[in-house]
């Protein structure tokens, strides 16, 4: 069993030019954790491409063994640094976990 934790952000960018660079660099940030973190299984990070303004601009798939191994990820000091750079980017935040 696998534990799928799904990740979507809307960002703060009034323009899409805006929102496509703070996605630029939320990838740049978040992807090297998939290397950094021993807890994660597999990360996947996809830039929204229709409705662009109605739908969240970015999403991050990460799998993980157990809930233990998103709390390692959750707190790992690779990650945090992530966490508060999104909050300076994001106007929303959407997540959910569940068990493939």
């Amino acid at each position: 069993m696998t534990l799928r934790h799904i990740v979507s952000w809307k960002f703060a960018g009034e323009t899409r030019e805006e929102r496509d660079a703070q996605a630029a660099e939320a990838i740049a940030r978040i992807a090297p954790l998939r290397e950094r973190v021993a807890s994660v299984r597999a990360l996947t990070l996809h830039r929204n491409e229709l409705f662009d303004g109605a739908n969240y601009d970015l999403t991050l798939i990460a799998d993980f063994d157990d809930a233990e191994g998103l709390a390692e990820y959750a707190e790992h000091p690779e990650h945090l640094p992530v966490v508060a750079y999104m909050k300076t980017v994001t106007a929303a935040r959407a997540a959910s976990d569940f068990t493939v």
